[in-house]
């Protein structure tokens, strides 16, 4: 039998400290009630439910494909542009400036006549003649390259003397001569107009461009 009674006189079991049979009171803290949890004390935790995908062809579907990221917001008026503002000019574009040639202080090999092939693979090519020396051979540095077994990789020169206005023709002590109307030089012959030079079988006109009436000037011009 209970011996224990509340203040409004419920008897009630010692072990209670609060009567079940009296209304509670509103001034007393609520007690929580703790039940044991197989989550831990913390109790579970929450899991955030993810927001409902927008539908591709929902107007908010674009909208959500952008970047956030320095998107312009949509409540914000649209950018006043000025009518009367300066144009903002591109900068101006590098230019390359051609490199000038270094001065040695060697006088301008303009051209001053031609050799013409009459046979062979240089039937109908043209070769200039240069201010000065030019060479002929067999080697590749040569002015006038000649593809022929019989001529020297020296073969011969081919001078220009401006302050004389004469062509020279010098064999290079090669080993099968140098022929001028089929004649041998013996070792130099001034050339003319039209004459056919010979070395081994190749054949070439000569056409000079200066003579006593057509010179270049050392200005370069023709005088």
């Amino acid at each position: 039998m209970a011996d224990k009674r509340c203040e409004n006189g419920h008897f009630i079991d010692e072990s209670w400290d609060l009567c079940p049979y009296c209304p509670a009171d509103n001034s007393e803290a609520e007690i929580p009630i703790v039940r044991p949890t197989r989550f831990g004390p913390d109790g579970p935790r929450p899991v955030p439910v993810p927001a409902p995908a927008l539908r591709d062809d929902s107007p908010g579907a674009a909208a959500a494909a952008l970047p956030t990221e320095g998107r312009r917001p949509t409540n914000l008026p649209p950018p006043v542009v000025r009518r009367d503002a300066p144009a903002v000019q591109a900068p101006p574009m590098e230019r390359t400036v051609s490199a000038q040639k270094p001065d040695g202080g060697q006088p301008q090999r303009y051209v001053v006549g031609w050799l013409i092939g009459l046979n062979g693979p240089a039937r109908g090519e043209s070769y200039p003649v240069r201010m000065g020396r030019n060479v002929l051979g067999r080697d590749r540095r040569s002015d006038v390259v000649i593809n022929d077994d019989q001529a020297s990789s020296h073969h011969a020169d081919l001078v220009f003397r401006p302050e004389e206005r004469r062509f020279i023709l010098m064999d290079h002590n090669s080993t099968n001569g140098t022929y001028v109307n089929e004649v041998e030089i013996e070792p130099r012959r001034d050339l003319g107009t039209k004459d056919i030079i010979r070395i081994g079988s190749h054949r070439f006109l000569f056409m000079p461009l200066c003579h006593e009436g057509f010179y270049w000037g050392d200005e370069g011009v023709l005088q």
